[in-house]
């Protein structure tokens, strides 16, 4: 039980570090080359980021080694269950968004007529205050249904969420056997 939480960290991490580690590769090797004599520097701090990108990708890219192409497999079981999560997670936004934007606009209009209703007793309106308290009422109500509404959409993901993790180990599991089979 325990791998298969440390998987689905493992896999999440991975896709999180990786972009921002993708994202400040191209910044250390800016900083590393010398500025030619032929452009000035303020130039080449001028110049859009955009246009290093494609110096980058004209050098070719360095062959991995054997040892190195072997693991391959094994990352890309990790990418693909990276990539899976989060179509997964969009699904999931896509089908409870409705529910959370009613939760959203009824706390705004709760905290709308609480504070009417502060108003309404400074100002001494009895009739007011008694017509929006009977109004909160009705709308704490449709609140607390549409927080349980919420809450069961979302526990259906959280009870499918183990059966996930235990399908990506298994991928995972299953390319690093292949691997292991390889170096025998």
């Amino acid at each position: 039980m325990k791998f298969r939480w440390h998987a689905l960290t493992l896999i999440l991490g991975l896709g999180l570090v990786a972009p921002a580690l993708a994202q400040e590769e191209p910044a250390k090797e800016e900083a590393a080359a010398p500025a030619s004599e032929d452009t000035p520097a303020k130039e080449e701090a001028a110049a859009p980021k955009a246009e290093a990108a494609p110096a980058a990708e004209a050098e070719p890219a360095k062959e991995l080694s054997s040892c190195a192409k072997s693991l391959a497999p094994l990352a890309d079981s990790y990418k693909s269950a990276y990539d899976d999560m989060q179509k997964w997670i969009g699904q999931i936004d896509t089908e409870t968004a409705a529910a959370n934007d009613k939760v959203q606009k009824l706390q705004a209009q709760i905290h709308e007529n609480e504070t009417a209703t502060t108003q309404a007793k400074l100002d001494k309106d009895n009739a007011k205050v008694k017509d929006l308290q009977k109004a909160n009422k009705t709308l704490w109500n449709d609140f607390n249904a549409a927080t349980k509404a919420q809450s069961d959409a979302c526990a259906k993901f959280v009870k499918e969420a183990p059966q996930r993790v235990k399908q990506y180990a298994d991928a995972t599991n299953k390319a690093l056997g292949e691997l292991k089979a390889q170096t025998k």
